[in-house]
């Protein structure tokens, strides 16, 4: 098997999105998250931007992703709330779009987008 084939096959058994508990220790002097998606995966670091690589590393260790291709599957990062606004619009641009390909008559609601928003 290519290495590029096998990156294909870590790349679809690892999650595209996961929702991560962080809490701050007990001893106050760092932080621990929970991967809630995936039973048993903790992770721990001294600050939050350490916590994130750390987030990565345990999501690839539960898969048993070897070290040699941990760089190439890419790695988890924080999204905001604003991210998932912005695919649910897309989400329902799309489907409108194939609709109409598809020769139906759509009627959908559109907002003006307030200050702030990116469109």
């Amino acid at each position: 098997m290519s290495k590029s084939e096998i990156i294909k096959k870590y790349d679809k058994i690892l999650p595209q999105r996961i929702t991560v508990r962080v809490e701050k220790n007990q001893d106050e002097k760092g932080y621990w998250a929970k991967i809630l998606e995936l039973p048993h995966c903790y992770t721990q670091a001294s600050t939050i931007s350490e916590l994130a690589g750390m987030v990565t590393d345990a999501i690839q260790t539960h898969f048993e992703i070897p070290q040699s291709y941990r760089k190439n599957v890419g790695y988890y990062v924080p999204i905001s709330e604003k991210h998932f606004q912005l695919e649910e619009m897309f989400r329902k641009l799309v489907s409108i779009e194939q609709k109409v390909s598809e020769g139906k008559e759509v009627r959908a609601v559109f907002q003006r987008a307030g200050q702030g928003m990116a469109c």
